[in-house]
């Protein structure tokens, strides 16, 4: 009975609240008299508000009379009705003329579009989430001109960004990401796509120079969702699905496996390697299905609530990201979560808060290349004939001869994990003591912790090769407090009507802190999970530590001007001081200029602004810097080792590193120009730029000369040259609306020259990647260097005319199917001298296509990405083709290869032995065209609007990376390669082998906001 009178005193409680409330209807259409559905409609100053139904039908209650209710949808203007007497308010939402009103964030400030003089290229949120992945940039792909993203498949792997190309040799090629106005780096794996608001690219140094001395990849800033005024909106966001791995070759099974290298062997003049090959038919041992999932689940999801009032507005959101590996152990899986807090004291003063904590773990073999590799004959486990009863649980499995470790084996020996803690803490103070005139001071700290456990178990599957006699321990520890503090002043004032200015000044603290601490340990008792801890070690104990510190300090200004909104000008200065440098360099300036002429309001455009709603012209001019280098290089390091004198070993130390006190700052100067346009009120609209840049003093590690005396693996950071880069940036967009239906198409194009400009002294050589690269002056750099293969000797007469002019030939020990290499410089032998450029990695052009169609409930999105006119190093080519090698070999390939004349003249003749060096001499053999088109992500929904209690309920099915055209025959086309944590960025791009696919995924789909 209690319950009742509960029930009874609720309801007279919310008729008490709503007595004397007015309730209003009404509908929101667009000028061609289309209902809009998801319509905001916020009673001003109160936290009530409501969206329209799919019809644009809404119902709302407001106070009193008195009461104002606002309209607002993206690409509409915002509209401000007085109730009145008035019970029904219907209203006409007008597009919003152009574009240009919106705003963009920019370095320390955000302004309208239309105030732009720089190349900033901005992408909404909304844009981004159409994609389930783990790092946000890889959303970006072939959406703004002049930016190149390459995947990098695997759980937790980040992908390349360039913005307009490289711009070092030996440095991080990415971009600074700024988020909500805190530098964070050149990752952002910690960030959600669910909570962005929206991405602004700053291509040209005249956009990023106000982050000076960390700017010269450009710049990223990302703006977070914040809360918003009105009621409370609860959101929930899933995307979930199977991401597929399929085999990218197809192998041969057991018994052509024994044909293929019976043939390599009797080419080579030696018996069967494995007699009467039929004897394995049917037994072919399928490692791919044993030990790879065909899917793997990926799951991405997101719980939001926002609102608040105009005093306190408030968001809160808690992401999940999780992507599974494929050997069904380890993977990737995120936990974020972002609290933000806005408070309006009062007219003059606000501030704010953010907290975001996070949690990340992962870890996973690598090895599934060893799964195509290793031979089809080998069983996965030892027979029990070979057993004996003493061996552990990771001793049972078998032995391949041909010396790949077997991949079964070794992912059930994997331990190697990594846990990451982080909360960063972001808050700003703002005071407005006259109108115009803006103080504001804001402070981030981010303290993480990381921890790596990793244990390998004693094992003995072969006592000669493969084992591990006794059991390690190994745990690091690596801990960071992190803080930054930014103080700015603004004054803006518009004087005269027509003139418009604003001048910033600022200045910025930043300082790095860290420690890691490493232990080691042998002999733990036993293999037991329980037991794999530093302390059960019984043997052979280490440990190191450090510690490691930078700071920067910078001063920053820019003023911004225009006439009567025709002709703008902006100028930024940035004064930055680093630790990395000693005292004559310490210090760096870095300058940026740029202009516009906004035509469409000059008077003589007037009798066109029926057909042109944008016009406009830009020029920009700047310098950034790079200072990515490790802590104090300035200084010299001893290493340790060991020699053996003697015969015995003596531990040794040895200059690692040499101090260079002379060293200085990489700079980039950067010129651009662009014109803007936009047509029929922007349903045609875009840009079209010009832009060449060239960096100066890079930063490279460089190898001492042998004459020196140092060792040949001494190094020391200079100065080595300088780069210069071109290219036009395209924009093209065209978005109508018919009645129910409405579409848009996005088409992106890039293009981007590098050259060599100059290097520390005339014909110096730099060499990448195991010397199969080179950069020298008047070329670009980190080209493919190698012999040139000219197809393969076709009979006996072709290779008895491949001689010097003295009838001696040129490759003696060649026989009719092996390669055939040129001889460049014409003295008579194939040496080192004949190696040349037969290739570049870096990509002609990038185009990407980006269509959304909408009818009534329905949306349709689809996104494609093109790279053109690169060349890729498929390393795979001498495990797949070489009969030299044990591993085992595509399926075809006794076709595939020269087999007699005309057969093949690209796959040489099967060999044992290999005394031409086919495979084992780096040549064009091994480059390929790696020009790819790709389909990134196809998507369908339908959207409800106030169904089932709810504002919005939508459901969708998508496709990501479902298909891809492309020459290449290795496993993914989309490579970067390089490791930037060696200084082979660039020197090292371009090297495809059996790098992780991006793989194609199925997902479907729910939204929900009430």
């Amino acid at each position: 009975m209690k319950f009742k009178y509960i029930g009874f005193f609720i309801a007279l409680l919310c008729t008490a609240v709503s007595f004397g409330q007015i309730k209003i209807k009404g509908t929101v259409k667009d000028k061609a008299n289309v209902p809009i559905p998801g319509v905001n409609v916020i009673v001003k100053g109160t936290s009530t508000s409501a969206a329209t139904d799919f019809d644009g039908n809404y119902a709302i209650s407001v106070p009193n009379k008195n009461a104002q209710i606002e309209f607002s949808f993206v690409g509409f203007t915002s509209q401000i009705v007085s109730v009145g007497d008035k019970t029904e308010i219907s209203v006409v939402m007008q597009e919003s003329s152009q574009a240009l009103d919106e705003i963009v964030v920019v370095g320390y400030a955000a302004v309208k579009k239309s105030d732009v003089t720089s190349s900033i290229s901005s992408v909404k949120g909304k844009e981004l989430q159409t994609m389930t992945v783990g790092n946000v940039a890889e959303s970006l792909q072939g959406k703004v001109s002049g930016v190149q993203v390459t995947g990098q498949g695997g759980p937790g792997a980040q992908p390349r960004v360039l913005i307009r190309g490289i711009s070092t040799l030996n440095l991080n090629t990415d971009p600074l990401y700024v988020v909500d106005g805190i530098p964070m780096g050149t990752s952002i794996n910690f960030l959600s796509n669910n909570e962005i608001e929206s991405m602004e690219v700053l291509k040209d140094a005249s956009a990023s120079a106000i982050y000076g001395s960390r700017a010269s990849n450009g710049v990223i800033l990302i703006t977070t969702k914040k809360g918003k005024e009105g009621k409370t909106r609860f959101t929930f966001d899933l995307s979930s699905g199977m991401q597929i791995m399929n085999n990218p070759y197809d192998m041969a099974d057991a018994e052509t496996y024994a044909r293929i290298m019976n043939t390599a062997n009797n080419n080579s003049g030696y018996a069967d390697y494995l007699p009467n090959p039929s004897q394995y038919r049917g037994k072919t041992t399928d490692w791919w299905k044993e030990g790879i999932r065909k899917g793997t689940p990926v799951t991405n999801a997101s719980l939001g609530i926002s609102g608040g009032s105009d005093k306190h507005t408030y968001g809160i959101s808690l992401n999940y990201y999780n992507s599974e590996s494929i050997y069904g152990i380890g993977g990737w899986e995120r936990i974020t979560m972002r609290i933000a807090n806005d408070f309006k004291f009062s007219k003059k003063l606000s501030a704010g808060i953010t907290l975001n904590p996070r949690y990340e773990t992962w870890g996973a073999p690598g090895n599934w290349a060893d799964f195509d590799k290793i031979d089809p004959i080998t069983p996965i486990y030892k027979p029990a004939d070979q057993l004996n009863g003493t061996e552990n649980e990771y001793s049972i499995y078998a032995r391949s001869p041909s010396y790949v470790w077997n991949p079964v084996a070794a992912v059930k020996r994997y331990d190697d994990y990594t846990d990451q803690y982080n909360l960063n803490t972001n808050g700003y103070l703002q005071y407005e003591p006259i109108k115009g005139l803006v103080i504001r001071t804001q402070a981030s700290v981010e303290v993480g912790d990381k921890v790596r456990n990793k244990f390998v178990p004693d094992f003995v599957i072969d006592a000669a090769h493969e084992k591990q006699e006794i059991n390690t321990v190994e745990k690091w520890n690596t801990t960071n407090v992190d803080w930054t503090w930014q103080n700015t002043i603004t004054y803006s004032r518009k004087f005269a009507e027509k003139h418009h200015a604003s001048l910033m000044v600022g200045n910025t603290m930043e300082e790095y802190n860290g420690n890691d601490l490493w232990g080691y340990g042998e002999g733990v008792p036993n293999n037991s999970d329980s037991m794999r801890e530093l302390n059960a070690a019984t043997k052979n104990k280490d440990s190191k530590g450090n510690s490691w510190s930078s700071s920067l300090m910078s001063y920053i200004s820019r003023f911004s001007y225009n006439y009567d909104e025709k002709y703008y000008f902006t100028g930024t200065f940035r004064r930055d001081g680093s630790s990395k440098f000693m005292t004559n360099n310490k210090w760096a300036n870095f300058p940026s200029a740029s202009v516009s002429w906004r035509i469409l309001n000059e008077g003589f455009m007037e009798s066109a602004k029926d057909f042109v709603s944008d016009l406009r012209l830009r020029a920009g001019w700047g310098k950034v810097g790079n200072q990515g280098l490790p802590d104090a290089v300035y200084q010299s390091n001893i290493g340790q080792g060991y020699y053996v004198i003697g015969g015995g070993v003596v531990d040794t130390s040895f200059p690692s590193s040499m101090a260079n006190k002379d060293i200085k700052w990489e700079t980039v100067e950067d010129m651009s120009f662009g014109l803007d346009f936009g047509f029929w009120k922007n349903k045609l609209s875009g840009s079209l730029e010009y832009y060449k840049k060239k960096t100066n003093d890079m930063l490279f590690l460089k190898q001492f000369p042998t004459y020196s005396g140092f060792p040949d693996y001494s190094r020391m950071w200079t100065n080595v040259g300088s780069m210069q880069s071109s290219g036009i940036d395209l924009l093209v967009s065209y978005k109508d609306k018919k009645g129910d239906f409405s579409y848009g198409v996005d088409v992106t194009f890039t293009t981007v020259n590098v050259d060599m400009v100059s290097l520390s002294s005339d014909g110096e050589r730099l060499y990448g990647s195991g010397n199969r690269t080179l950069t020298v002056k008047g070329d670009v750099p980190g080209y493919f260097y190698g012999y040139v293969a000219d197809g393969l000797f076709q009979n006996q007469t072709e290779l008895n005319s491949h001689t010097d002019e003295h009838g001696t030939k040129l490759q003696p020990y060649a026989q009719v199917g092996d390669v055939r290499f040129k001889d460049l410089n014409g003295d008579g032998k194939i040496d080192e001298k004949d190696r040349t450029k037969i290739g570049s990695p870096w990509a002609d052009y990038n185009i990407g296509l980006n269509l959304n169609f909408a009818y009534k409930g329905f949306d349709l999105v689809a996104n494609f990405y093109s790279s053109i006119g690169n060349e890729i190093v498929n390393q795979n080519i001498s495990d797949l083709y070489n009969g030299a090698s044990l591993t085992n070999k595509v399926s075809g390939l006794e076709q595939m290869a020269w087999h007699g004349e005309g057969t093949s003249n690209y796959i040489p003749r099967l060999s044992k032995d290999d005394n031409n060096e086919n495979f084992t001499k780096f040549s064009s053999l091994y480059v390929e065209d790696g020009s790819y088109v790709r389909m990134k992500n196809l998507q369908v929904g339908y959207s409800f609007y106030n169904k089932f209690g709810l504002d919005k309920l939508r459901v969708s099915l998508s496709g990501q990376n479902l298909w891809t055209w492309t020459k290449y025959t290795g496993v993914d086309p989309e490579v970067a390669g390089g490791d930037p944590n060696q200084g082979d960025r660039v020197k090292g791009s371009g090297f495809g082998g059996w790098n992780y696919p991006v793989q194609p995924t199925i997902l479907m789909g729910l939204n929900v906001a009430f």
